[in-house]
């Protein structure tokens, strides 16, 4: 087997925590992702049976392609996950029903040799010298419930994902990273993955108007981006009913804030999430249903004051 894990870790079609390590690796599902089985385990592995074709880079890249047609489909599902590189995948072992990668090598082991080793820790007692039980064990801490228990039964379809692999091969893996970055609240990566989805959509739709025209002259004209940019073609789409106006409005929007972080260096929060409702829309335009795909959010969090002092005054400015 060849495969990586759904990261940040997921449990999905249960809550969390689950009691035995053998859960996290029990086969819940099989999805054929563009002609290749992708094995679904219950603590959100991703893996296909590997018997040597995956053995030259050309052949793992394609695998990573596919996992990452399948990763989109969970982020446009609303399960946001890390889009996978060839870095996260290694060989695992497949016994009975059961799938893990089981050893492994590198500095990145999150999503590969990680998960296992988390599973092989024995639960310990951490109240010792309390009274009070405190049982930690790592599953329950790093793997967390995806709160849509019926997901599988939305991913398995594909109706999404796939949509976006017509303009581009890339585009799925751009749109997991671009809403994994907002979710994580990388600015800078944010801003530049959705962009590049905007601009990718975009000049799809900027070549089907030059095919529809009859001129060949002119068709030569407006191939050349140099002069017909980004904005021109935002321009002349909206001018021909190629797109509406909210659209434009997020298009652009999201094209300066671009030229800022490009030419400038400046980023913000409020211009990542312009750049993801930009996103939002532009796939919006293939059919891809948008619903469950986040945006850029701005929760807050933390435990707050403790009721009383803990130790004494400590100056620090």
């Amino acid at each position: 087997m060849r495969g990586t894990y759904l990261y940040p870790l997921k449990v999905l079609g249960a809550n969390a925590p689950l009691n035995d390590a053998n859960d996290y690796l029990e086969v819940i599902r099989v999805v054929p992702v563009t002609g290749v089985d992708v094995a679904i385990t219950r603590g959100g592995g991703l893996f296909a049976r590997d018997r040597g074709q995956y053995s030259t880079p050309p052949a793992v890249n394609r695998l990573v392609e596919i996992l990452n047609v399948l990763t989109c489909e969970f982020t446009l599902a609303g399960l946001v996950s890390q889009p996978v590189t060839d870095i996260d995948m290694q060989s695992g072992k497949l016994l009975g029903q059961h799938i893990s990668i089981t050893g492994g090598w590198g500095s990145f082991g999150d999503r590969t040799w990680g998960p296992y080793t988390l599973l092989c820790m024995a639960p310990r007692d951490m109240s010792t010298p309390y009274t009070a039980a405190a049982t930690y064990w790592p599953p329950n801490f790093y793997w967390t419930a995806h709160n849509d228990t019926g997901i599988i039964d939305t991913i398995e379809k594909l109706a999404n994902a796939p949509l976006l692999s017509t303009v581009a091969s890339s585009l799925p893996s751009l749109v997991a990273a671009a809403a994994f970055h907002a979710a994580r609240h990388n600015v800078q990566e944010t801003i530049i993955n959705s962009w590049v989805v905007v601009e990718l959509i975009l000049y799809e739709r900027w070549t089907g108007h030059i095919q529809s025209l009859r001129d060949s002259a002119r068709r030569r004209r407006l191939e050349d981006t140099r002069t017909y940019s980004a904005g021109v073609q935002a321009e002349v789409l909206l001018s021909t009913g190629l797109l509406q106006d909210d659209t434009y409005r997020k298009v652009q929007s999201a094209r300066r804030v671009r030229n800022d972080f490009a030419h400038r260096g400046a980023a913000t929060a409020d211009g990542a999430a312009q750049c993801m409702e930009a996103m939002r829309a532009m796939i919006g335009l293939l059919g891809v249903r948008i619903d469950r795909l986040s945006g850029f959010t701005f929760p807050s969090g933390g435990i707050g004051t403790p009721a009383s002092k803990l130790q004494p005054e400590f100056p620090f400015n």
